[in-house]
């Protein structure tokens, strides 16, 4: 009888952790602060506590547990709000939220973000580089692969201070405006070359005496699409979104112009947001994933590995 009640029971196990894993997330872990304490996650229907990853989906039954001064920070799908877990309110049980709240379009931007971000690479599998920063020969940083808002061009490199350089910038006719002779330091496209037109493909080129040329490209956003991001910024708002910490707002705004292809603001978004809170891991995760995707792998590795150390660490 006992051994047949034991069975029953480690099937029930086994079918509600099925349950569970068979489950759409309703959140994702957008902030993870160890402090001096811990975060924990305990999937429903298991025993073991375990470090949840950067980016974590969250399913109904899964629970947070945080340890001294720690704290973690989920947001739910569809728009539904922010939970920020601590040791007063720990252990934290999700939910699947009931009922809406917030007006329609900002439930939508948000909804949308979530699910780009729980759809973000989360396992930092990578190969780390035996040389860290960045090589001294040209590097091209921005604009780098990328689509743009309305307003001002500047093209910045890394490389080394005793070179001197040249641009050039082609459009789909040709050669658009080039100078020479320059120093290595950011520089804006002038207002006396010829007009860049939204929606047309661009290239810029960055030539240096003795290195390989350099090709990049770029293209500016449409006036009805940059409208749109724009109208979607204003609401990804601190005073929009009660209840949702600032780092994570700046996530949600990152992982927006990300999702749209506007990686070089989705970069200056995250690198304001790390100049506020540096020790923050996800958004060094999600700056890493923007590196890997416009081709700079060694800016990659170096966001990747202070996440990592950032995720895991003790003060």
């Amino acid at each position: 009888m006992y051994r047949r009640l034991g069975v029953l029971g480690a099937i029930g196990v086994l079918l509600l952790q099925g349950l569970a894993w068979g489950a759409e997330p309703v959140a994702v872990l957008t902030e993870v602060r160890i402090g001096h304490g811990e975060v924990g996650v305990k999937r429903a229907g298991e025993a073991d506590w375990t470090m949840p990853g950067l980016l974590f989906a969250l399913r109904p039954g899964d629970q947070l547990r945080v340890i001294g001064d720690g704290q973690a920070v989920l947001v739910f799908t569809g728009g539904r709000g922010a939970q920020t877990v601590s040791a007063a309110n720990s252990p934290y049980t999700v939910q699947a939220p009931t009922g809406e709240t917030g007006a329609e379009r900002l439930r939508t931007v948000v909804a949308s973000v979530t699910q780009f971000l729980l759809g973000q690479p989360k396992e930092l599998t990578y190969q780390s580089l035996s040389v860290r920063g960045i090589a001294q020969s040209p590097t091209l940083l921005s604009p780098r692969e990328t689509r743009l808002l309305p307003g001002p061009v500047t093209f910045e490199w890394a490389s080394s201070e005793d070179l001197r350089y040249h641009i050039r910038v082609f459009g789909p006719r040709g050669l658009l405006w080039e100078q020479a002779n320059l120093p290595r330091q950011p520089l804006g496209y002038p207002a006396t070359a010829p007009s860049l037109r939204a929606g047309v493909r661009y290239t810029w080129e960055l030539e240096a005496p003795g290195h390989p040329l350099q090709r990049a490209h770029f293209e500016l956003l449409p006036a009805g699409e940059a409208a749109r991001v724009q109208a979607a910024l204003s609401l990804l708002q601190p005073s929009s979104l009660a209840g949702y910490p600032r780092t994570t707002v700046v996530l949600m705004r990152a992982g927006l112009l990300f999702q749209e292809g506007l990686y070089h603001e989705a970069r200056r978004e995250l690198q304001a947001g790390i100049a506020a809170e540096p020790h923050e891991p996800t958004l060094h995760l999600l700056l890493g994933n923007i590196y890997d995707r416009i081709g700079l792998r060694k800016l990659a590795v170096e966001a990747y590995d202070k996440a990592q150390f950032l995720s895991t660490r003790k003060p």
